[in-house]
């Protein structure tokens, strides 16, 4: 069962944004809210969105494979561990963190929830369904919660197909379920595959240019400190 939250998502956001615009050290003040705290308000909010900002009243469920999955990820990777683990979908470092653990101790265990505590089921989806997901998925910085709540599939199911196309070279094939019956070779054609790629490409472009403008609002508040607090010093002598 999910912790009641002292602030509602829109207060989060509200802070949020103060310490963005007024500064962190004013606004840790006047909320009594720690740094690291805002700062993990804001990591939900840049990759979750105001869903990130809520208080699930469920524990999400994960699968074994799902938990050795991210822990080799993110030992393959450079990013620090709490920006990394909200990124794909955790709620802080903690679980991660636990995984980690368990993982060197051999000791990784599947989460199997009460029927209470099942968030979102999968349910089946066509081709054409899970290329939209995946589009939309690449649009929102690889939002994995934001896409389970919009398209009402499951955690799992995203985070397999968006896993199978990146190993696959970033091939719209890959995105196939090749349980069922394939789709014929004659109806898939060149120019088919190449709208699709296309699509996706898009996609990422539009991720890309998303994360510029963010990186240049978040330079500017950060000039804007410092030029805030040389202003005080040189005021104060």
């Amino acid at each position: 069962m999910g912790r009641k939250s002292k602030y509602s998502a829109e207060a989060k956001l509200l802070i949020i944004n103060e310490a963005l615009n007024n500064g962190i050290t004013d606004t840790v003040e006047k909320y009594k809210v720690d740094r690291k705290t805002i700062k993990r308000w804001g990591l939900l909010y840049k990759y979750q969105g105001l869903t990130g900002l809520q208080t699930s009243p469920h524990n999400q469920s994960y699968s074994k494979e799902f938990k050795r999955s991210l822990v080799e990820q993110y030992q393959q990777s450079n990013e620090p561990l709490e920006s990394f683990a909200i990124k794909h979908g955790l709620r802080s470092n903690r679980q991660l963190g636990k995984w980690i653990i368990q993982y060197n101790e051999s000791n990784l265990k599947a989460y199997t929830p009460r029927k209470r505590d099942s968030k979102m089921s999968g349910r089946k989806t066509s081709f054409e369904e899970r290329m939209t997901i995946i589009e939309d998925l690449i649009k929102h910085d690889v939002n994995y919660n934001w896409a389970v709540e919009k398209y009402h599939v499951s955690y799992q199911q995203v985070y397999g197909w968006y896993q199978k196309y990146l190993k696959s070279g970033n091939n719209p094939e890959s995105l196939r379920d090749r349980r069922g019956k394939a789709k014929p070779k004659a109806e898939w054609t060149e120019v088919d595959r190449l709208k699709a790629e296309n699509r996706l490409l898009k996609a990422q472009l539009q991720n890309q240019e998303m994360e510029i403008a963010f990186a240049k609002k978040l330079m500017e508040i950060r000039n804007r400190e410092v030029d805030k607090g040389t202003n005080s010093r040189q005021s104060k002598s």
